[in-house]
């Protein structure tokens, strides 16, 4: 059936701009969208947005949806001293005392949250020790139910030992060929970083890579480890991810803090990308990205939460504070740098999922969002951005109404086939018992 969303306010982030328009939606792409009247379309479902603003639905290029049940956890001993202490005496525990439940759950409720941000499709970095075999199938299970898109991996390390190492690497596989073709899942070859993989283990995780041409998702000098262990095998962190064939056409690079100038030039060299995550990136104390000098260099960014929450436009602010305070200059990150970011997660979900994302044109899809903002200043090309920053932070702005696929998952506020209440009330009942086995 057709949907008509009429009386929107639409803007996209490529200069689409009407004060009163329409989208058409048939399957899951835009087939019509324009300013004035909608059309009227046999049979099709209506929309009335009453006036509010209408943008594409947003991407998140990195995520751990496992981390959703980690609010308020009990840490009585968390006291890390570096980065490294961070991950062992909190994600580390996390991760091993989650079973197929607790996946299940967490995934569900990380994919409600994407929702509620207007996120529509994510790319998600899962690790359960404990639960290997199948956990991809469960992330994808909980995210269905809810409607999103997803990119998924599992987290392959040498931290449990090579039966694990060996086991995530098979589950990555194993999911790659149960969504092959499939317009709303798709795999990367998920690698934790490089501190922690040895070069047999980058050496087996690269040729099963291969085997089903499946890209990589790598956290990357995130901290101060991964350098220091990379000079021990005598070269830099990107080098030797480079030399095992990672840096590659739609692998994801997270972080890329603690990167030098050689490395710099690897990457303008090659067609990876690197995903900022700010925020989490303050939170751990371990430095800031140099965004600005990437993309001057014409390095390919993306941004994402990481284990920080779902928020997108958030996160997009975060970046511009944290450069503005890391450099002492107020200009860095400015408007064309940050819609930079944001066009490129639209990339990397076209080229994960096969279909255009992020403009408001007959052809891309059907993955919409109605804001409950109507603007108090001006809308136009140039302020889309600059509303959707600062809405958020002075309104509350939040999504009102998501489309993913063509398909409502959120009317008026409520999220649509899921009772969310009885959700929340199981995943509280899961994280209890998670955290009883820390």
């Amino acid at each position: 059936m057709a949907l008509v969303i009429e009386r929107a306010r639409i803007a996209d982030l490529w200069g689409t701009c009407h004060e009163s328009g329409h989208v058409v939606v048939e399957g899951e792409r835009i087939v019509a969208a324009g300013p004035g009247p909608a059309p009227d379309v046999l049979g099709a479902q209506r929309l009335d947005a009453d006036g509010c603003l209408l943008t594409p639905g947003l991407v998140n290029a990195h995520a751990h949806l496992y981390s959703s049940l980690a609010r308020g956890i009990p840490l009585p001993h968390f006291s890390p001293k570096s980065f490294r202490e961070i991950l062992e005496q909190l994600w580390w525990k996390l991760d091993r005392a989650l079973d197929p439940d607790t996946v299940y759950h967490s995934a569900l409720v990380g994919a409600l949250g994407h929702l509620r941000s207007g996120v529509t499709a994510l790319f998600d970095h899962h690790a359960s020790p404990t639960a290997i075999a199948g956990s991809l199938s469960q992330v994808k299970r909980a995210v269905a139910a809810v409607g999103l898109r997803a990119d998924l991996c599992y987290e392959v390390t040498d931290r449990g030992g090579t039966a694990e190492r060996d086991a995530g690497i098979v589950e990555n596989v194993r999911f790659a060929r149960e969504v092959a073709g499939d317009g709303t899942f798709a795999a990367h070859m998920g690698l934790h970083a490089s501190f922690t993989l040895s070069d047999e283990t980058l050496s087996r995780a690269a040729t099963a890579a291969d085997e089903v041409k499946m890209p990589f998702h790598v956290h990357l000098a995130e901290g101060r480890e991964d350098p220091l262990d990379a000079l021990q095998h005598g070269m830099r962190t990107a080098e030797r991810l480079d030399r095992f064939g990672i840096l590659t056409e739609r692998s994801l690079l997270i972080h890329g803090i603690q990167l030098s100038q050689a490395e710099m030039q690897l990457l303008t060299e090659r067609p990876a990308t690197v995903v900022h995550n700010p925020r989490s990136n303050m939170n751990n104390a371990v430095g800031a990205a140099q965004v600005g000098a990437m993309l001057g260099r014409g390095i390919r960014v993306g941004i994402g939460t990481d284990g920080f929450g779902c928020d997108i436009v958030g996160e997009l602010l975060a970046a511009r504070l944290l450069a503005h305070h890391a450099t002492g200059d107020p200009t860095t990150l400015g408007d064309p740098a940050l819609l930079s970011l944001i066009r490129h997660n639209y990339a990397l979900a076209e080229g994960a999922f096969g279909i255009p994302f992020g403009r408001l044109e007959v052809g891309h899809a059907a993955d919409v969002v109605v804001w409950n903002y109507v603007p108090p200043t001006p809308l136009d090309t140039g302020s889309l951005l600059s509303h959707l920053l600062f809405g958020g932070i002075s309104e509350g702005v939040r999504p009102r109404t998501v489309i993913v696929g063509g398909e409502v998952r959120l009317r008026d506020g409520e999220v649509l086939g899921l009772d969310e209440m009885r959700i929340l009330a199981e995943a509280r009942a899961a994280a209890g018992r998670l955290w009883a086995r820390l």
